[in-house]
């Protein structure tokens, strides 16, 4: 007598947020000091630059926390410049997502839902070396299988955290959304070990 084995397509658990702010804040105060200098850094000199530096910096933070996850290497300030090499790359990513999600932010749901839907292409620039249209591409997939609307909520939240911190509380904004999007990363890629052993 021979045992059949019946496989079965088991859904994902949509994304859940709690465990999403909990694991980005325990990867955003492991490095906090770099996080919070990096993040300065990154600020400051893509105003300077008018722009030009955004993508390639905020590339480098998420390397900063990828890295933690993925090498359980300590995050240092220099770091920040960790992406520099594929400059170009990340400039046309920040340039592309920047016009897409600007313009149909005239309709406000619109800039919304796109930021939703690309919210893991620069995790998946980063981590995997995915260039821009394959990262839009992987970035939907993902959203889309771990839950479209937890997604919009976490994307939600982020912009009001980013809306409503002045002053001090800026500082710790920046670097702490991009922690909360890589944890939320890892999360949706089924990596949930990664961060806890990080």
């Amino acid at each position: 007598m021979s045992a059949v084995v019946v496989t079965q397509n088991v859904p994902q658990a949509g994304l859940d947020i709690g465990r999403v702010f909990k694991r980005g804040w325990d990867l955003f105060v492991k490095d906090i000091g770099a996080l919070i200098v990096g993040g300065i850094v990154a600020v400051v000199l893509s105003v300077l630059t008018l722009g030009i530096l955004v993508g390639p910096l905020f590339a480098g933070l998420y390397g900063m926390v990828a890295h933690r996850v993925r090498d359980g290497k300590t995050a240092e300030v220099g770091d920040v410049f960790g992406q520099m090499d594929r400059f170009w790359s990340f400039f046309a990513a920040a340039l592309v997502l920047g016009i897409l999600i600007g313009l149909a932010s005239i309709t406000i749901v619109g800039g919304v839902l796109l930021a939703t839907i690309w919210l893991y292409v620069f995790p998946l620039m980063v981590d995997r070396r995915m260039g821009l249209g394959d990262a839009m591409k992987a970035s939907k997939d993902m959203v889309l299988e771990r839950g479209f609307w937890q997604h919009l909520a976490l994307v939600i939240i982020t912009i009001v955290i980013g809306s409503v911190a002045n002053g001090l509380l800026a500082l710790l904004a920046t670097p702490f959304v991009i922690a909360l999007t890589a944890a939320a990363y890892f999360e949706a890629g089924g990596e949930e070990g990664a961060i806890v052993a990080a």
